[in-house]
């Protein structure tokens, strides 16, 4: 597993390293973080294990701020945090930082529709000291619990009709032996259309529901990743 942090345009903090320098002004007594923010990036797939991703966060604020992420990594079987980063940083304004992860694949026996891992990011700022940022899934995937249950019932029937559909081309329309047959293409579109229709509202739910888990509700739990292994 891969987590860097761009130190090109702020020092920042991973494990037990604190990057020392001079510290920004005292903190105030009520302060608007509103003026930082951050974006996750998904970018090209860096090998056939991976996808990988970019956590950018930028201090549009008037002066410098410390910042910490809680990072967590989310298997899509289980839907079961897997790991936990907190990454760092000091950051000066009008800079941005980068935080890149490589996101693992599903386990083996996620063998349809295979996705790689999801994430959520939590963040915390301070101008006087170093902050501590509170993670989120728990809180998270607790009301959500019910939404997974209906992804994955989906997927399951999906899958099944997905197979059924194969076999009955295989044993209707058989390639090869005493009953092969002759053109397999007009054998198999009347098959083919017949098992579309059910198909297509599995991938329309899926669709659905998987837009529905990538809200940002409840509020402060925006999952990201979760990307198609393509095939």
């Amino acid at each position: 597993m891969k987590l860097n942090v761009n130190r090109i345009f702020a020092a920042a903090v991973l494990g037990l390293g604190l990057a020392v320098q001079a510290g920004p002004a005292p903190q105030a007594a009520d302060v608007d973080f509103s003026c930082l923010s951050y974006e996750a990036r998904g970018k090209a797939r860096v090998a056939e294990r991976y996808k990988e991703y970019d956590v950018v966060l930028e201090n549009r604020c008037p002066g410098p701020v410390y910042w910490a992420m809680c990072i967590e990594r989310v298997d899509p079987k289980s839907h079961r945090v897997v790991e936990t980063h907190t990454p760092a940083g000091y950051l000066e304004a009008d800079k941005t930082s980068r935080v890149n992860m490589q996101l693992k694949k599903g386990p083996e026996s996620m063998t349809f529709r295979k996705r790689f891992q999801e994430f959520y990011v939590s963040t915390g700022y301070a101008i006087d000291a170093m902050p501590a940022a509170a993670c989120a899934a728990q809180k998270c995937e607790a009301p959500r619990r019910e939404l997974r249950q209906r992804i994955d019932a989906n997927l399951a029937a999906w899958a099944e009709a997905q197979q059924t559909l194969e076999t009955r081309l295989v044993d209707e329309c058989p390639e090869s032996g005493w009953g092969a047959t002759e053109d397999l293409d007009t054998c198999r579109e009347p098959i083919r259309a017949a098992g579309q229709e059910q198909l297509q509202q599995h991938a329309q739910t899926d669709q659905a529901l998987r837009e529905e888990l990538q809200s940002a509700e409840p509020a402060g739990c925006q999952i990201f990743g979760g990307d198609l292994v393509e095939p």
